[in-house]
């Protein structure tokens, strides 16, 4: 994989608390920003289908009356 260099500006007490997490597992600073930031867009993706589920279920909203209709077609096992 190509990596890139990039500068980025931090406050000291975050970098201090990244250095302190990042030493016993062994992993340096860039490591963990990496894995920060994959987290970060993580979260985002599913954070945006989840807005657009919900939106496209305001959209197309069930009425309630069908849930009784589900209930009552369904079949129950003593599994």
């Amino acid at each position: 994989m190509y990596m890139k260099n990039v500068q980025i500006t931090i406050d000291a007490a975050t970098l201090t608390a990244v250095d302190r997490a990042a030493k016993p597992l062994g992993l340096k600073r860039s490591a963990v920003v990496r894995e920060a930031l994959r987290a970060w867009l993580r979260q985002r993706a599913v954070g945006q289908f989840e807005e657009q589920w919900i939106a496209r279920l305001r959209e197309h909203a069930d009425e309630g009356t069908r849930a009784d209709d589900w209930l009552a077609i369904q079949t129950w096992s003593r599994k």
